[in-house]
């Protein structure tokens, strides 16, 4: 409705109100109505009157969006109360009707809403994850930057924000790469650990993280031809590793699966206490690690390419 017709229908309605207090008695003799009724609807009146006038008020004085949302919300809300109350005094029967049907209505045209609202306050109440963990959900891997009612907002490593609806992330499973370091592996533990390299990073680990603090924890596998001197991979890395433990925190660490025959693989754990330093870092940190790994390999690619095109 446009504004003039606004005012005009409020002027006219402040008009009938004030004509119906002046001939109040008049009305009531000659109607031979409920008075209950009469002062129903001149109360609905006033409220609708007063209603008009607080909301341009709320929308002229508040420029918070968000206040002026909920406020004119709670507003329209007293508003709809006072509208069912003169809708029951004319029949109860219309008034069980009315809210029968608005029931009906809602559940079918909201029950997605519904549960993506009940999917919201699930996650909020089960602290699944926080604001500033790295997880993977719904196929998708990145920081959450927002958790709200409707949905929960990731920022991947590409720098691109999804937002994913709430009901799809509490029926879906979450991979939590950030989490709380309540306590490390005991001495026997780690004497099941086999890995060398694996000890001295939990060492590191427990002189770094303060009990009970976060740490993030990414997995990556690369795939490589077939190295026949592991040591030397090692070797390879070292350089790469001692720059990344400067960006990082925390200095990453691999292993390598020597059980397929035509090529190995090796998993990296890229670990920091901030998980803004995994997002922005992992993909820098793969390419340098392939790039040392192959490098050998593709200046001798490289060189015979030039001498097959020489020829």
């Amino acid at each position: 409705m446009k504004k003039i017709y606004q005012i005009i229908l409020t002027v006219l309605l402040i008009i009938i109100g004030a004509l119906a207090i002046y001939y109040w008695d008049y009305i009531l003799e000659t109607l031979n109505v409920d008075p209950v009724l009469v002062y129903s609807i001149m109360i609905n009146i006033f409220v609708y009157i007063g209603r008009t006038i607080l909301i341009r008020i709320l929308n002229f004085a508040l420029g918070t969006r968000k206040i002026r949302f909920i406020l004119v919300f709670i507003i329209n809300i007293i508003w709809i109360v006072f509208i069912f109350e003169l809708i029951f005094i004319i029949s109860p029967q219309l008034g069980v009707a009315v809210i029968s049907f608005l029931v009906v209505a809602i559940s079918l045209t909201m029950e997605d809403r519904i549960n993506t609202v009940t999917s919201g306050i699930m996650l909020l109440s089960a602290s699944s994850f926080d604001i500033g963990d790295l997880i993977e959900t719904n196929e998708i891997q990145g920081i959450v930057t927002e958790i709200n009612l409707s949905y929960t907002k990731i920022r991947d490593f590409l720098g691109i924000f999804t937002y994913i609806p709430n009901t799809a992330v509490y029926n879906a499973s979450i991979k939590k790469f950030t989490q709380k370091l309540s306590r490390l592996p005991t001495p026997e533990e780690e004497e099941k650990i086999e890995a060398k390299s694996y000890k001295k990073f939990l060492k590191k680990l427990e002189d770094i993280i303060a009990k009970e603090g976060k740490f993030t924890r990414y997995i990556k596998v690369v795939e490589v031809p077939y190295i026949a001197d592991l040591e030397h991979v090692g070797d390879l890395l070292e350089e790469v590793f001692d720059k990344y433990e400067k960006r990082l925190g925390i200095r990453p660490y691999y292993y390598a699966n020597t059980t397929v025959r035509d090529h190995l693989s090796i998993t990296l754990q890229i670990l920091s206490k901030n998980p803004q330093l995994v997002l922005r870092n992992t993909y820098p940190f793969i390419k340098d690690v392939l790039y040392a790994l192959l490098s050998d390999e593709l200046i001798a690619g490289s060189k015979n390419q030039r001498e097959e095109g020489g020829k």
